[in-house]
């Protein structure tokens, strides 16, 4: 079974109401008050910039068929000629404010909504960059980009699209249809008899919309998710040759991505089939109606001409705003998802505290603390452990002991059931995150390493160090030399993931970085697994080195490293139940006695 059928789900099935929808965006774009006032003039004028075409074409018509020579001479008829010739020079140059206006609203639009997609994105980031490793552990990070790319995007559409388009089009309708009541109320009322329909049928159809759109987009979350998951893991699934099993899977996904769209596409047919009958149906009725007005003498040729542009203007605002539905109905499923994600809190959330750690010696006490994974099932259980500063600590215990999940409380990656946890006398539950951070180092097994620069990569333990600084920590790593054997030297691209450098290589530039950043207590996962014997020794010397004048706490699995180690705490099932050092463990023929000779010293040795 796929990983990502574990992972938790945090697709949004709470509905908002357009209301909650529009706050929430107006939030965010009444920081550009300015741009959108100006955007909201603009959309107004382009909504009323064709009214007076129809009455030109009235006036024309009129002086056309109604052309009287004796009329014209005395003045009470505009001759056609110059009435021909300032309808010429009056569309051009409604057509050039047009087109003004148009470029002008495209620009000011679009620079609203990347303002407000620019601030929304932050805003997820950091909100992301709060919440707790439990979060990380458990969500994928296929979703995770869908929700800050795609759902934004869709978002962008929204603001862009649907709430300036919707606008636009909505007082065009509203003038239009001022202007038809006007002009003849009774034929009006006939053209507009079908819009009750035609309304009733958005309003049936844009919930089904929508919920199509939550599944479509859901499935598209599960695809990525599913996409990332076979490209970091491309070598795993090509040793064990299931390639076909795993486009199976992505097959399954994609095929329920297409019957959500296909549903969607089914849906939208409906809506744009009825918007056309709806159109035509009024169309027809003009045509009749008006037409019969003509011959009874009631409508002039030329009123007729006007009534038919105006209506026949206000259909393809109608049909923009059945569009324009549909976008909305999709975007509201991501604006959705990015508030639930936004209003998420505990337990995923990190409380920050007010005060600044101060370290001075660096000592470490675990108080009574205890921690559950799952209520009633005790991962840690009353753990009282005082280690001194500048003491090296070895952490053992069999897989499942509790070894990680210490270390992970120390670093506030979750939070303890009870108990607390002091640095130098100092509750971690009152200090800043960040403070916190700054004073801990901690070293893991899977090195991480970002695209970019070796230099980039070490000094992105301390940001503002010195080109000379990046070289020492390199040297002091055992990094230099190999560094230096490079062609580009530390401006080599290391990669996506540090995939260009070895193992041992990329944990020798993992440890420059952490002596960059020098923090005063160290926790170390067992850097020096997986490599090999020269790699192990250049990488245990700059542990070595590291560790120095730190208060270290390592997850032990060598035997050199526990024997280097001042005190070795041995924890089994959450509980610690021996404290000592390795000579005094090993004479007490205990636990650590048997899991040093049973597992650490076989493992060494295989090594």
């Amino acid at each position: 079974m796929s990983i990502l059928a574990s992972d938790i789900e945090f697709d949004c099935d709470q509905k908002k109401g357009p209301v909650e929808e529009f706050k929430a965006i107006y939030a965010y774009a009444r920081r550009e008050r300015p741009l959108m006032i100006v955007t909201f003039v603009l959309s107004l004028l382009l909504a009323v910039i064709d009214v007076p075409i129809p009455f030109f074409l009235k006036h024309v018509l009129n002086a056309t068929l109604k052309r009287d020579t004796a009329l014209i001479a005395s003045g009470e008829q505009l001759d056609p000629e110059r009435m021909l010739l300032f309808v010429f020079f009056s569309l051009i140059l409604l057509a050039l404010i047009k087109g003004l206006l148009t470029y002008s609203r495209r620009v000011t639009s679009e620079t609203l909504g990347q303002r407000v997609i620019y601030s929304l994105r932050l805003d997820l980031y950091r909100h992301l960059q709060s919440l707790s490793m439990t979060f990380f552990r458990s969500a994928s990070t296929g979703r995770l980009m869908l929700r800050l790319m795609g759902d934004v995007q869709a978002v962008l559409k929204m603001v862009t699209r649907s709430f300036l388009r919707a606008v636009t089009d909505s007082i065009s309708i509203i003038v239009l249809v001022t202007i038809l009541l006007l002009l003849h109320w009774k034929l009006a009322l006939l053209v507009f008899s079908g819009l009750p329909i035609y309304a009733l049928t958005i309003l049936r159809l844009s919930p089904q919309l929508r919920r199509t759109g939550r599944r479509a987009r859901r499935q598209r979350s599960v695809l990525s998710g599913t996409l990332q998951e076979t490209i970091s893991g491309a070598e795993i699934i090509k040793i064990f040759n299931q390639q076909e099993t795993e486009g199976e899977r992505l097959a399954g996904h994609t095929s329920r991505l297409k019957h959500h769209l296909i549903e969607r596409a089914r849906i939208s047919g409906k809506l744009a089939a009825i918007t056309h009958a709806t159109v035509a149906f009024g169309g027809a009725l003009v045509l009749w109606l008006g037409g019969s007005a003509v011959l009874s003498g009631e409508m002039t040729k030329g009123d007729l001409m006007a009534f038919y542009t105006l209506a026949a203007m206000l259909f393809p605002p109608l049909r923009r705003l059945a569009r324009t539905n549909e976008t909305y109905q999709a975007a509201r499923v991501s604006l959705d998802r990015i508030l639930d994600f936004l209003e998420r809190t505990t337990p995923f959330l990190e409380d920050v505290g007010s005060v600044d750690l101060v370290v001075e010696r660096g000592a470490v006490h675990f108080e009574n603390v205890s921690f559950e994974y799952i209520p009633g099932e005790a991962a840690l259980a009353e753990i009282d452990l005082e280690i001194r500063g500048g003491e090296t600590v070895a952490l053992v215990g069999p897989n499942g002991a509790g070894k990680t999940t210490l270390v992970s409380l120390l670093a506030r990656f979750i939070e303890p059931t009870s108990g607390r946890i002091l640095i130098d006398g100092q509750d971690l539950a009152q200090v800043k995150l960040s403070s916190l951070r700054g004073q801990l180092g901690i070293v893991t097994q899977r090195t991480f390493l970002f695209s970019g620069t070796i230099a980039n990569n070490i000094r992105y333990g301390r940001q503002d160090a010195s080109d000379e600084e990046v070289r020492e920590a390199a040297r002091t790593a055992n990094a230099l030399d190999f560094i230096e054997s490079l062609p580009d030297g530390f401006d080599t691209d290391v990669g996506e993931r540090g995939q260009r450098l070895s193992g041992g290589e990329a944990q020798r530039i993992a440890l420059a970085r952490m002596l960059l950043a020098d923090p005063p207590i160290l926790v170390l996962d067992e850097a020096t697994s997986a490599v090999d014997a020269e790699s192990e020794e250049l990488i245990q010397q700059a542990v070595e080195r590291l560790m120095h004048g730190r208060t270290t706490l390592v997850i032990a699995h060598r035997g050199t490293t526990i024997r280097r180690a001042d005190r070795v705490i041995v924890l089994d099932r959450g509980r610690l139940i021996e404290d000592g050092s390795h000579e005094m463990l090993l004479g007490k023929n205990g636990v650590y006695a048997r899991l040093f000779n049973e597992q650490i010293n076989l493992r060494d040795r295989a090594s």
